[in-house]
């Protein structure tokens, strides 16, 4: 897989730009099948650093009227800068985008309650957790139309391989037909509805790696925006 040079001393929206203008793959392109994975792997870190991070500022924030939830608020916070690391890690690993952490808030002076005061203060964080908060709706969206398009179109386009395994239906005219009922009276079991079936196929199978660019494309902005490092 070739590899692109991402400037990451670029600014936030100069870097967004960039990303915008990634050209489209195609299906037999190594970035297509790496966009793939990307979709299908990245719903797990995506729902289980959003149920964690809901779980601890949810119970931190509610505790934090009696000092006892700071902690977990900084747990949080933590947990949240820990999994933008692996997020910017998947980015870089399959959409060929490395991007730079951001810096550490340095306390303001030594001791514990400055550190904890730099964890809250720190923006990285916060844009951490937003990030999340909005991931939890593009993960499972990408997960769903690339599973959806990719299975789609290969099924119909190898539909005329596996029809003769579909179990026999009878018509209503009494008929035996083996191959799958569009609609009553219609099955796909003549070679001109196959051929015309499987090229619907293929024009899906077209479109996904476009479609699942887009989405991958939405997510490449929202890491270097809300992941990486500013200025």
């Amino acid at each position: 897989m070739t590899t692109t040079a991402w400037p990451t001393e670029l600014p936030p929206a100069g870097r967004a730009d960039l990303v915008r203008r990634t050209p489209a793959p195609g299906l037999t392109s190594p970035r297509a099948w790496a966009e793939l994975v990307y979709a299908v792997v990245d719903l797990v870190p995506a729902i289980a650093f959003f149920t964690l991070l809901v779980t601890l500022l949810s119970v931190g924030l509610g505790l934090v009227v009696i000092y006892a939830g700071v902690p977990i608020l900084v747990l949080a916070l933590l947990v949240a800068r820990f999994g933008g690391l692996v997020q910017r890690s998947l980015a870089a690993a399959l959409l060929e985008l490395p991007t730079e952490g951001p810096p550490w808030t340095a306390p303001r002076r030594p001791g514990p309650i400055a550190a904890i005061g730099a964890v809250v203060r720190d923006p990285a964080h916060w844009r951490a957790v937003a990030y999340f908060c909005v991931k939890i709706g593009l993960a499972p969206l990408t997960f769903t139309v690339a599973v959806a398009f990719y299975s789609a179109g290969l099924g119909a386009l190898t539909y005329p391989a596996w029809r003769l395994w579909l179990p026999a239906e009878v018509a209503a005219d009494g008929t035996v037909h083996h191959g799958t009922q569009l609609w009553p009276g219609f099955f796909l079991d003549t070679w001109p509805a196959m051929i015309a079936y499987a090229l619907l196929g293929l024009g899906v199978l077209w479109c996904a790696p476009r479609v699942v660019g887009f989405l991958t494309t939405v997510d490449r902005i929202l890491v270097v925006t809300l992941l990486g490092r500013r200025g």
